[in-house]
């Protein structure tokens, strides 16, 4: 988490202009989940601490260069009373590589529409697959090469998974259905608004 967080603390480097670097990794390109991260970090280091990012839009231009650091330089679009917006460009070698924008807002009351969090299992209490599969009598060993997945003539990059089994989803499926009423009556509400005609 150390590493992340150090990633993401971007340098100032004049107003509205801040430059992030990568980790030390040997890689073509940058990772893009890296620059989108550092560019949201870039423009809400433009915005008040009470507001907080409820929308984003990016593009992803050009490869990014690891080995050159990236420099952001925000745009301050617009200071509301309740909204903020920034638009982010990420440049290197004098050209865009990314472009983000995004909306900043004040905590506000409004419509809670959304399921609660089933009761699961936390995640590290699951079983790996790899476990899954030497229960069920799989040869792990064969399969896997270094950290790779051999599939027929393919070769895939393992990542760590791990799943309810059926008979938990089936579980949280029926704890659903039990508070599926409000919702529907929210999503109907909802379903209407947005069939209203022009």
């Amino acid at each position: 988490m150390d590493a992340l967080v150090e990633v993401l603390d971007l340098e100032p480097i004049e107003v509205n202009i801040f430059r992030g670097v990568s980790p030390q990794e040997h890689r073509q390109r940058i990772f893009g989940g890296q620059v989108a991260g550092q560019a949201l970090v870039a423009a809400a280091r433009t915005v008040a601490p009470d507001r907080r990012v409820h929308s984003l839009h990016a593009y992803f231009l050009r490869a990014g260069d690891p080995k050159v650091p990236v420099l952001y330089e925000v745009e301050r679009l617009r200071d509301g009373g309740s909204f903020t917006t920034r638009r982010v460009a990420a440049i290197q070698h004098g050209k865009v590589i990314f472009n983000l924008s995004a909306s900043f807002q004040v905590a506000e009351e409004g419509f809670d529409h959304a399921f609660a969090m089933p009761e699961v299992p936390p995640p590290d209490d699951l079983p790996t697959m790899r476990e899954r599969l030497t229960v069920a009598g799989v040869d792990v060993a064969a399969a896997i090469v270094g950290e790779r997945w051999r599939v027929g003539t393919a070769t895939l990059r393992v990542t760590p998974f791990r799943s309810l089994t059926s008979a938990e989803i089936a579980e949280v499926e029926a704890d659903k259905q039990n508070h599926e009423s409000q919702p529907t009556v929210i999503r109907n509400r909802l379903h209407k608004i947005h069939r209203a005609p022009p």
